[in-house]
């Protein structure tokens, strides 16, 4: 009950939202000379030296595209754009949070809306992203009806990964070593699931453990195996893949906020 009525109260916000939205987008590369064209040249740069290292040297080969080609580099793209987003919306909650510090003990407005409001516009740069994978994937003729799907997948991996930044920016109020510790895990996470390596390099069983299977129910290569999928491989994602995505995404979030909204009278005190 608690919950729908901070829904409602929040609702009320959305100019305000916006404006937070709004801010963020001119101040990500503000001053900077290439602009918003950085959002394009880390992502590439990623690609480029992981696509070097695993393909080159390691000679990982990838499984192939719905067209029957192999490419390194399309393949880790698509599983980039999925874990940026993700990620980025964790670290940035904590961020975002700690920026509202001084406008929040002046003005009385829902914190959680600049949450989401640089949310949105971390969206809007993920948006970036995966129009020039799709523009890659129409290039190389790896393009099919499934392919829509993958804005679907990156807004539920979106949702996701800000459930989880509601309980960590609480937590980073109180304690200033959760920003760090959430770091070293996140690094963690990017190279235990296969982003920038095919799931099938993994063994089987290692040290008595279906290590192969661990790392298929990761939560987070729920999403990257769904975007594969739809964008890569060009497959229909099963219902029962579309069931965890939609409970992960959905349980997460609304515990995220619920655990936020109880406690976001306290959080001016603390930032």
């Amino acid at each position: 009950m608690k919950l729908t009525t901070t829904v409602t109260s929040a609702s009320r916000y959305l100019p305000l939202v916006r404006n937070f939205a709004r801010r963020e987008l001119k101040a990500r590369y503000k001053r900077s000379l290439l602009g918003w064209t950085w959002s394009l040249l880390s992502p590439l740069s990623t690609i480029l030296v992981y696509s070097l290292v695993f393909s080159v040297f390691f000679r990982a080969a990838p499984p192939a595209a719905g067209n029957g080609s192999q490419n390194f580099a399309v393949f880790l793209f698509t599983g980039l754009v999925v874990w940026l987003l993700f990620a980025g919306m964790i670290n940035g909650s904590m961020g975002w949070l700690m920026a509202i510090g001084d406008l929040r003990r002046k003005v009385f407005f829902p914190p959680e809306t600049a949450i989401f409001g640089s949310g949105l516009a971390l969206a809007v740069q993920s948006a970036i992203e995966a129009g020039v994978l799709l523009i890659v994937m129409l290039l190389i003729g790896n393009i099919g009806p499934t392919t829509l799907l993958l804005p679907i997948v990156l807004a539920l991996a979106a949702i996701f990964g800000l459930g989880l930044g509601f309980f960590v920016c609480v937590l980073n109020t109180h304690y200033r070593d959760v920003q760090y510790l959430v770091g070293i895990v996140l690094n963690a996470v990017f190279f235990l699931v296969p982003i920038v390596y095919p799931l099938g390099i993994i063994p089987e069983r290692h040290w008595g453990l279906p290590i192969r299977r661990i790392v298929e129910l990761n939560p987070i290569n729920q999403f990257v195996e769904a975007a594969r999928e739809s964008a890569y491989l060009l497959q229909w994602p099963s219902l029962g893949r579309w069931c965890v995505l939609v409970c992960y995404s959905f349980v997460v979030f609304a515990l995220g906020w619920r655990f936020f909204a109880k406690r976001s009278m306290q959080l001016s005190e603390d930032m």
